[in-house]
């Protein structure tokens, strides 16, 4: 079973603070257990030096290094201490307590006077052993001083239970407040979780409420708006084609239908009404059949399974094949189609690249005004190329500049020939399969100029 936020988040919590805890306890019983053992040895480091100098100053006299030593334990007697004079061979001048460990005196080393060392005694008790070496004109001898350590010890065991029982109770008292805390903190998230179940395909328009609860759920809240915003927007804009879609596509069924019923309405009728009628039906499935065509393509394209075969193609042949296509449409308008055209090859798919320039053409001429002039010419530049469009129309008002390249707009609906809107949709998504882009660059009473731009 999966573990919750709240309780992943409070285990990693309490393993952090217990090692935490566990260090800082460790650190204290060392530093502790150092200062003990550096007081102790400040006090041994005193007694030590004092009975080396009394030592010393009995030597002076002329006393016997036993006699030296008998007079520094009577002067220097101290309790809870034990204090020696060695030989220069390592043996006690007189008798020591036999729980006491001697060492060496070689432990001093070579370089050092003075040294401190733990012992532990024929009895397992521990003892702080101070060593100091001294001498006088040749009389070498060593002190030794020493004191157990076992009071030192049942403090850093105290201290050790201590810990032992505090540990425990201040982990679980943190424990305890990192699950509120984490119940608290996460109490707005699970509110925007409610809040995002219930926004539903017939709610798109609720939207989560920002908390003020930091700037971690304030994104997350903003982002996920953010991401209903785009859905809504998609969603009705999908509806938006659907319904736009079963608008023109029932016209010419409705036409196909209703020329049918009349024709049928009489047993007999005479050949030019049948001619009459089938050129209707003609015109109409012509018209439908473009409109799926386009239609497929865009559902394509938003499925991005579009399949395009690139290679290279001379783009001013490609214009040239269009312009020609488009010539029976011109002449019937009494359209003069002037071309600027340059050799230029660029790499795309050849038939969405003649869908492409198609739209834009067929656009220009179906706004151009009979006796009216198109023009086309190829702009080259740094790495890309633009093909300009220019039309002698009634031109573009300033709201409806970019409303143009949406789906199933159009300008001027009675206009016969206007088609279902789709061409500059189309268009537009052509050009930035092919990493380029196709615009709207200027707009008058005089005219528009569309502009198509390729990457070389």
């Amino acid at each position: 079973m999966a573990l919750s936020l709240r309780s992943r988040l409070t285990l990693w919590y309490s393993a952090l603070l217990l090692l935490a805890m566990v260090l800082f306890t460790a650190t204290v019983l060392l530093l502790y257990w150092r200062l003990a053992l550096k007081q102790s040895d400040e006090s041994l480091r005193a007694l030590s030096a004092t009975a080396a100098n009394v030592v010393a100053s009995e030597l002076a006299e002329h006393a016997t290094l036993a006699a030296a030593a008998q007079e520094m334990e009577s002067v220097v007697r101290q309790r809870d201490y034990v204090v020696a004079v060695l030989d220069p061979s390592g043996t006690p001048i007189r008798a020591m307590p036999a729980a006491l460990p001697m060492p060496a005196p070689a432990t001093l080393g070579r370089d050092r006077a003075f040294t401190a060392v733990t012992t532990r005694g024929a009895d397992g008790s521990r003892w702080r052993t101070a060593i100091r070496s001294g001498d006088w004109h040749g009389q070498a001898f060593t002190v030794v001083v020493a004191t157990p350590m076992y009071e030192a010890i049942e403090q850093w065991r105290r201290l050790l239970e201590a810990c032992a029982i505090g540990v425990p109770f201040v982990l679980v008292i943190a424990v305890a407040g990192g699950w509120l805390l984490g119940r608290r903190g996460l109490r707005p998230l699970a509110e925007m979780a409610t809040e995002a179940r219930a926004i539903t395909a017939t709610a798109l328009d609720s939207r989560l409420t920002v908390p003020d609860a930091g700037s971690e759920l304030l994104d997350v809240a903003t982002s996920f708006n953010h991401v209903l915003d785009r859905l809504g927007t998609a969603l009705a804009t999908q509806r938006r084609f659907m319904a736009d879609a079963s608008h023109e596509l029932r016209t010419p069924v409705s036409i196909m239908a209703t020329a049918a019923d009349v024709t049928l309405s009489q047993p007999v009728r005479e050949e030019s009404e049948y001619r009459e009628a089938l050129s209707a039906v003609s015109q109409q499935s012509s018209r439908l059949g473009r409109l799926v065509d386009d239609m497929l393509v865009l559902a394509r394209a938003d499925a991005g399974g579009y399949p395009m075969v690139r290679a290279e193609i001379d783009l001013d042949a490609v214009v040239d094949d269009c312009i020609r296509e488009l010539s029976a449409r011109a002449r019937a308008k009494r359209i003069q189609v002037t071309a600027s055209l340059q050799p230029i090859s660029v790499i795309a798919d050849e038939t969405l690249l003649r869908r492409m320039i198609l739209n834009v053409l067929n656009n220009a001429l179906t706004y151009t005004p009979p006796d009216g002039t198109v023009d086309v010419s190829m702009v080259p530049s740094d790495g890309v190329v633009s093909i300009h469009v220019s039309d002698t129309g009634p031109g573009i008002s300033p709201d409806d500049r970019e409303r143009v390249f949406e789906r199933f707009v159009r300008l001027d609906p009675a206009r016969a020939e206007a088609g279902a809107g789709l061409g500059l949709s189309i268009a537009r998504w052509a050009a930035e399969a092919h990493g380029g882009r196709v615009d709207l660059l200027s707009s008058s009473p005089r005219g528009s100029v569309f502009a198509i731009t390729l990457p070389v």
